[in-house]
């Protein structure tokens, strides 16, 4: 399937876990693809390494996505370095288990800078090009846990469910220039920053799922790359749960 042939696509901390898997998908569906990272370059060095073997070119560029001024530099140079960006994944966030009445304004400011304003940051940095061009696809990773209370990730929480009305306004802002504008919505994902997660929180999580397992990156890239394609052209400012089942 190269549904994304002569597409390009950049997604915002993609060097590791979900984001890795985001990008192996959409070079896989035919894309050329850049990422950004925080700190690992030596993962953003293997990851752009395995995606060239495939026979798509792939950067990777150092960037704080909370960075504002940032996300515009990054987004051009990806134009200036690849010719062009039509796609944009905002990946970036954190969790942090705490409960709300011992949060520190540092913990707030940390989990929501980091899921809610570096997605701000790059869909405003990419919306002029997709309106001058009148195409684009913007993709925002959240979680079902910001359509619902969760207890200890309050912060968390609120970002991700900031994120819902910021996809909701975008969809309705660009939709006139035909771009469209989407939110898929994990449930608990299996990735390194997960490995510590005890055997009782799995346990709880199962017991929500209405499918009994728990979900891996290989479950949420493909729904994230066909948002990307033109099969979905006529879905926009729409949450997508792909969470076995886990918040009906």
């Amino acid at each position: 399937m190269m549904d994304l042939q002569g597409r390009i696509a950049l997604t915002t901390a993609g060097s590791r876990g979900l984001g890795a898997e985001i990008v192996r998908t959409l070079a896989a569906r035919g894309a050329d693809v850049a990422f950004t990272y925080l700190s690992d370059a030596s993962a953003a060095e293997a990851l752009t390494a395995e995606v060239h073997t495939s026979g798509r070119r792939c950067i990777a560029l150092q960037a704080d996505a909370r960075d504002f001024r940032r996300a515009q530099q990054v987004v051009d140079d990806v134009q200036g370095r690849l010719g062009g960006l039509q796609i944009l994944v905002c990946n970036a966030g954190l969790a942090r288990g705490v409960a709300l009445w011992k949060m520190t304004e540092a913990d707030w400011d940390g989990v929501v800078d980091l899921a809610l304003k570096s997605a701000f940051n790059y869909i405003r940095a990419v919306a002029p090009l997709f309106m001058e061009r009148t195409h684009g696809k913007i993709v925002c990773i959240g979680s079902i846990n910001g359509l619902r209370g969760r207890i200890g990730s309050a912060g968390y929480n609120a970002a991700k469910a900031g994120l819902v009305g910021l996809v909701k306004t975008a969809a309705a802002e660009l939709g006139r220039y035909d771009v469209n504008v989407n939110l898929v919505a994990p449930g608990f994902i299996e990735t390194t920053s997960q490995e510590n997660t005890p055997e009782l929180i799995r346990d709880l999580v199962l017991k929500e799922c209405a499918i009994k397992r728990l979900g891996t990156p290989g479950d949420i890239a493909p729904v994230v790359a066909f948002l990307c394609g033109d099969d979905a052209r006529h879905i926009t400012g729409q949450v997508i749960k792909v969470d076995a089942g886990q918040y009906l």
